[in-house]
């Protein structure tokens, strides 16, 4: 790290009492604190008090910029804020939350991770769903293991549901690897990148990620995962409970879904599987193709295929078949539907056309309790991935040791 070298620290920080922790811990644990500066979009509520910057506002490495919570409009607002009001001619930027813990030396290390893949020839961007840290208990919570972003699966909306895993071989690896997404928490690379692949204010939350995946791949820039531990993140809701974007919005009568839905439309434009949307500014590059991206990263937008090398979790390589579907399904099932109050456990199963089956899972522990106590239907989320058989209906059955196998309820898909 030259003498010269400074790194721009990007914080959108709504109602967040991790924001002051956040930022001391950066400085603390800088290697030359006086490079790092900071643009942040203080979202605040005057009754929290939690994350004033009183003490900030003379320091000339801070740029604030501050509005009631009531005037915020989303995270890619608040990202674009930063970049285009706050940021300076820094080298440099660090995209984050703004619930972080660092590492010491974090700023000579992430640069010198960057820079052995730019003199290769690439355009690097490190991009990382970071390890745990819990804001209750650290640093003995930290979880101490890079993690890279996964593939799950497709929404039925469009975009890609993305999950951290393990970084699997980080400790024999000698530079990053490559990654086929972006993280919105992390993200390192030249302040040219920020300047370039501009955050859409219409994007509400989510789909933000895959967005600027696509949007920075087509520009020319290449993803990587960071392989050593660098920075921690803090997924935990407990102490902003009641009070994140969505949460005030709801209380206020804000119609946020229709917010989320534009956005997707607007996404699903990006990938050409929908049309009728001006992208102008934030359209795809012309250094690759949207093609380029789906052969290297193993999926494809418009048949939301994915490829089984993506699947499990291998480093992108072009070309990788076979092809398998995502599927996505909201699963709900009422008492009324399984009266019994014997069950041990109950089947959820999704078969093809044929009655043959395809995925399934148990519901039981406290889930199963909870439906036969009448606290609530059987609620919640599947998705998974097929090659060959199709899901078309989804069926519940219920298991009792006394009687085995019982009631039977079928819904098409």
């Amino acid at each position: 790290m030259s003498k010269k070298e400074t790194i721009f620290v990007h914080l959108p920080a709504y109602r967040d009492p991790e924001l002051v922790p956040t930022i001391k811990s950066a400085l603390e644990n800088a290697k030359y604190p006086k490079r790092i500066h900071f643009g942040i979009c203080r979202q605040y509520h005057p009754e929290d008090g939690f994350d004033n910057l009183d003490e900030y506002k003379n320091d000339k490495r801070f740029n604030v910029y501050e509005c009631l919570y009531t005037e915020a409009k989303g995270l890619p607002w608040a990202r674009a804020v930063i970049n285009e009001q706050l940021m300076g001619d820094q080298d440099y930027i660090l995209q984050l939350d703004s619930h972080h813990r660092f590492a010491k030396d974090w700023d000579v290390t992430l640069i010198e991770m960057h820079n052995q893949r730019e003199k290769q020839g690439y355009k690097p961007i490190l991009a990382a769903y970071l390890p745990l840290y819990t804001p209750f208990n650290d640093p003995g919570g930290r979880t101490m293991e890079p993690w890279q972003q996964q593939f799950v699966c497709f929404y039925p909306h469009g975009t890609i549901f993305i999950r951290p895993g393990l970084l699997t071989g980080w400790q024999d690896m000698t530079e990053a690897p490559f990654s086929r997404f972006l993280s919105g928490h992390f993200c390192f690379a030249r302040t040219e990148w920020a300047r370039t692949i501009k955050h859409d204010p219409d994007i509400y939350f989510s789909g933000e990620e895959i967005n600027l995946t696509v949007r920075s791949y087509t520009h020319g820039y290449d993803m990587f995962h960071p392989h050593k531990l660098v920075v921690w993140h803090s997924t935990m809701r407990e102490e902003r409970s009641g009070m994140l974007k969505w949460d005030d919005d709801a209380k206020r009568g804000v119609d946020w879904w229709n917010k989320q839905d534009y956005a997707r439309r607007k996404i699903r434009c990006l990938f050409k599987t929908e049309d009728g949307i001006d992208l102008t500014g934030y359209d795809l590059g012309t250094v690759r193709t949207l093609e380029d991206y789906e052969n290297y990263a193993g999926v494809c937008f418009k048949h939301r295929t994915v490829q089984k090398h993506t699947l499990e979790n291998n480093y992108p390589e072009a070309n990788f078949g076979p092809w398998s579907k995502s599927f996505y399904h909201l699963v709900t099932v009422h008492r009324s539907e399984l009266p019994a109050d014997d069950y041990t456990s109950i089947l959820i199963a999704f078969d093809d056309e044929e009655g043959i089956g395809v995925h399934s899972r148990s519901i039981d522990g406290h889930q199963l309790q909870q439906f036969l106590n009448n606290n609530g239907p059987i609620h919640f989320e599947e998705y998974f991935d097929y090659f060959d058989k199709e899901p078309k209906r989804m069926v519940a059955w219920g298991y009792s040791e006394k009687r085995g196998w019982t009631e039977r309820i079928e819904h098409k898909i």
